[in-house]
């Protein structure tokens, strides 16, 4: 099957002028390299650079989609630096979507099976 990445961000474009945002629960995953992402701009010395990719590929990404889920938000909320940081690599019109941190999550909904204790016998 072929990706196309141009037809892709261009259905994408076209749906959030629409008002529908389509993205992606996160957008670090070095496997989308070649086809969401060029690989080339992440090799360092010929191999691949985790930390550049980590770095840089949300600009990338933010040149397909126009929006994404901050996943790290759920165990910790971001500082205001990190927040920055991700709004400085995407264009004005791009949108976040943050998980609910797990300090409202476990206290709101304490007998969902991922948020009981080790061993506990389910209800």
């Amino acid at each position: 099957m072929d990706f196309d990445r141009d037809k892709l961000q261009q259905q994408a474009e076209n749906l959030a002028a629409q008002g529908v945002f389509i993205g992606t629960s996160s957008w670090k995953y070095p496997g989308w390299c070649g086809m969401l992402y060029d690989p080339a701009r992440y090799e360092y010395r010929g191999k691949f650079a985790q930390t550049r990719f980590n770095r840089d590929c949300l600009t990338e990404y933010a040149g397909v989609f126009k929006t994404v889920c901050v996943d790290a938000a759920y165990y910790n909320f971001p500082s205001q630096p990190y927040l920055e940081g991700l709004v400085s690599q995407t264009p004005v019109d791009f949108l976040f979507g943050l998980k609910v941190t797990d300090k409202i999550t476990i206290k709101k909904f304490p007998n969902l099976r991922p948020f009981r204790a080790v061993g506990r016998e389910a209800q």
